[in-house]
């Protein structure tokens, strides 16, 4: 099988590592500029809870429309970049890409899979990773830490035997994997931790333990998840009070977590602010609510950081 990983940021790069350890798995990572030159001239550097491991692998860069024909010969595309490069890679990439290529979306937020599927008009498998954080830290250098766990479906609903083969591959790579029947739920349940965690972190500087213990932040925290579940009445997707508790709780009893959104602030680079509080916010239009607390954040940080587009 070949498998073709569009984003090499931290998630791609794990993902490219793991399963390029497995027998008759051919990997390519779909990658940009210095980090693509650095990734195919020096390799991987794969920081792993604390063990340095060095990966080739090979690399494309978007760059090179030339060697876009390559993805014609993949049997799948998975992708892992940032939600505010879905649209733009996807449309780069689809006249390259095979009609019996399946698609799949490993990334945070819920618009990823809608726009995969219109672009490449087919069924598109989604994703989320979970109980780790992964992060580029230099061209070429990855950082992972905590426990990896992943959960796949079709979306939105249903979960097919190509599914079910992708997840006992993610399992061979040594992932904890689920598969679920209710994918677009479980990608919300992600969007209200990482709602209640993600832009706080931005504006604080602080880790997950260190805002959820905080009296104060905790009720932030616990406000932007109120919110990101109430803007989920959109895609008819509900939580009660007690799930938005135990997603709260979970937070609050795990290792300390830098969210993306801060390791992105520390390093200059835009945050995901489209895909995960943009998203609360273009819902919570349409429904005729309000969610001062989600567009309170997103407009600092926004004025601070500017748009990700």
């Amino acid at each position: 099988m070949r498998i073709a990983i569009v984003g090499a940021g931290g998630i791609g790069c794990l993902l490219g590592a793991r399963l390029a350890g497995i027998d008759q798995i051919e990997v390519l990572l779909v990658a940009r500029g210095e980090h693509a030159a650095r990734l195919a001239d020096q390799g991987l550097a794969l920081n792993f809870n604390g063990v340095l491991e060095m990966h080739r692998l090979p690399v494309l860069d978007t760059a090179d429309t030339a060697a876009l024909a390559q993805l014609a010969g993949y049997d799948w595309l998975l992708f892992a970049c940032k939600s505010q490069h879905t649209r733009r890679l996807a449309e780069h990439l689809q006249p390259y890409v095979s009609a019996h290529c399946r698609l799949g979306s490993l990334q945070n937020g819920v618009d990823n899979e809608p726009i995969l599927a219109e672009v490449f008009a087919r069924p598109v498998m989604g994703g989320l990773m979970r109980k780790f954080f992964a992060h580029l830290t230099a061209p070429g250098a990855v950082e992972v830490r905590g426990v990896l766990e992943a959960m796949l479906g079709d979306f939105p609903t249903g979960c097919g035997p190509e599914v079910t083969a992708m997840a006992e591959l993610l399992r061979q790579a040594g992932m904890t994997v689920y598969a679920s029947d209710d994918i677009r739920r479980e990608l919300w349940r992600k969007l209200i931790l990482n709602n209640g965690c993600n832009p706080l972190a931005a504006v604080t500087f602080l880790d997950t333990q260190r805002m959820a213990n905080d009296p104060d932040l905790a009720w932030v925290m616990r406000n932007l998840m109120r919110e990101a579940a109430a803007a989920a009445a959109a895609d008819e997707v509900e939580f009660s009070p007690h799930e938005l508790e135990a997603v709260f709780q979970w937070i609050k009893g795990i290792d300390p977590i830098t969210p993306s959104m801060q390791a992105d602030a520390q390093r200059g680079k835009p945050l995901e602010l489209d895909g995960i509080t943009g998203a609360i916010l273009r819902r919570a239009a349409l429904l005729g609510i309000e969610v001062p607390v989600t567009a309170t954040l997103h407009h600092v940080l926004l004025g601070k950081y500017g748009s990700s587009d």
